[in-house]
């Protein structure tokens, strides 16, 4: 069985559906993209739902895979934790620190603030789709002028974050330890 060659006229009939198919997909993958954009954009993204609420403390193992969390040994009983320094500070003047860190980093709000419980609750979105990322800060009295910090970030949508969350806790806990200069580094955890 042979297949007879195209003829000239009908070669570009052929190119030109095969170009509008594609020029569709793409037009719909655009229009989708921009609803995704808009839908978490609106102000429902920027609150916290039902059960994401949390306190760092009281997380046990294991966590979502699509979440991270540093915070001082002893303080989390998450194994998947890693150890947050120790800053000879009281923990109010390491928060002013912390807001100092935060208000550098892009598209970051915060949403709840509770000095009672020193527990601060942050949504940073993504920069194209605006996917929420759920930040909850704990900061951790030792004593008078002994103060850490336990940070738990999370995606709100989605099974895994591609080390997103891991990332955003590292260079945050490195740019607080830059300007608030910790005088106990944590031991480092093989896991």
């Amino acid at each position: 069985m042979s297949i007879a060659p195209l003829a000239a006229g009908e070669e570009v009939r052929v190119a030109r559906r095969v170009f509008t198919a594609l020029v569709a997909t793409g037009l719909g993958l655009a229009v989708l993209a921009l609803a995704v954009r808009v839908y978490m954009g609106r102000d429902a993204e920027n609150r916290l739902s039902t059960g994401e609420a949390v306190s760092i403390a009281e997380l046990r193992s294991p966590l979502p895979a699509a979440g991270f969390l540093a915070c001082p040994q002893g303080y989390c009983q998450a194994a998947e934790a890693i150890p947050t320094p120790i800053f000879e500070l009281p923990w109010e003047r390491l928060q002013d620190y912390w807001t100092e860190v935060i208000s550098g980093q892009k598209r970051v709000e915060r949403i709840v603030a509770n000095p009672e419980s020193r527990r601060f609750v942050y949504i940073q979105h993504s920069p194209v789709l605006r996917f929420p990322d759920i930040v909850t800060v704990e900061f951790v009295q030792f004593g008078p002028d002994r103060s850490s910090i336990a940070i738990y970030s999370r995606s709100r949508y989605g099974h895994d974050d591609f080390g997103q969350n891991r990332k955003r806790v590292v260079k945050w806990l490195a740019l607080l330890e830059k300007v608030a200069q910790p005088t106990e580094q944590p031991r480092t955890i093989v896991r």
